[in-house]
């Protein structure tokens, strides 16, 4: 079949099976550091490590394709890569037992306010980028909309952390926020859920973004009126 008549490679269904499979061993390996006693930050720090050359190779097959979508896919993994941090966060929490101002994720170095408010003003700018070049993405609309409201609240609880020094702070929504109070949530629990909202959208948006690329290859194969269709 043409090139021009496929569908964007998904990245991984062109990387080798043994990179993939050497990837996940050596993850695996770096896990089990951890019960020899190293540190948890280490031990995240070198996985990461290990599947840097597998995604720079998914990313790269797919930016053959179209190099918008390979900086999409950058999004849709660095981004995931914060809400494992999160997810690492209420594991500790809630499995762990660790009280929500001592559960710090796996990099704890990085649990700083600085770092969350410098972190959602990246996501945000690079939503902002996608969407300037895939405008009707509806999921890159609603992307913008949470990311808006997450920065705003990061930069009032950076206001409140350079007036007092002190870290912590419940911001707006989460539970003794500035606003009403907030709501019946932690401040760990509600950005979480700001962050899995945001990978979900992030996703969601790649998915459209893929195939409105692969309807757009087949438009000139296609009858005008379905032509017309795609591109409605």
């Amino acid at each position: 079949m043409s090139k021009h008549l496929s569908m964007p490679a998904t990245g991984l269904q062109a990387v080798p099976l043994p990179v993939v499979m050497v990837t996940c061993v050596a993850s695996a390996v770096m896990v089990t550091t951890f019960w020899l006693g190293w540190a948890i930050w280490l031990v995240a720090i070198l996985v990461a490590l290990a599947w840097f050359p597998l995604i720079g190779l998914m990313t790269r097959t797919i930016s053959r394709d179209s190099r918008y979508l390979g900086f999409f896919f950058i999004l849709v993994v660095t981004q995931g890569g914060h809400f494992i941090e999160h997810s690492a966060q209420m594991i500790q929490i809630y499995l762990l037992g660790i009280p929500a101002m001592e559960a710090h994720g796996l990099i704890g170095a990085l649990d700083i306010e600085w770092v969350h408010l410098i972190w959602n003003s990246w996501v945000l700018i690079y939503g902002i980028f996608l969407l300037y070049f895939g405008r009707k993405n509806p999921w890159l609309w609603g992307l913008l909309v949470l990311a808006l409201w997450h920065e705003a609240e990061h930069i009032y609880i950076i206001d409140c952390y350079l007036k007092t020094g002190m870290a912590g702070n419940p911001g707006l929504l989460a539970r003794g926020g500035a606003l009403w109070g907030g709501l019946p949530i932690i401040r760990p629990n509600l950005h979480f859920l700001y962050t899995l909202i945001e990978e979900s959208l992030i996703i969601l948006g790649y998915r459209w973004a893929r195939r409105r690329a692969g309807t757009e290859a087949l438009r000139p194969y296609l009858p005008r009126q379905d032509a017309k269709l795609i591109q409605a």
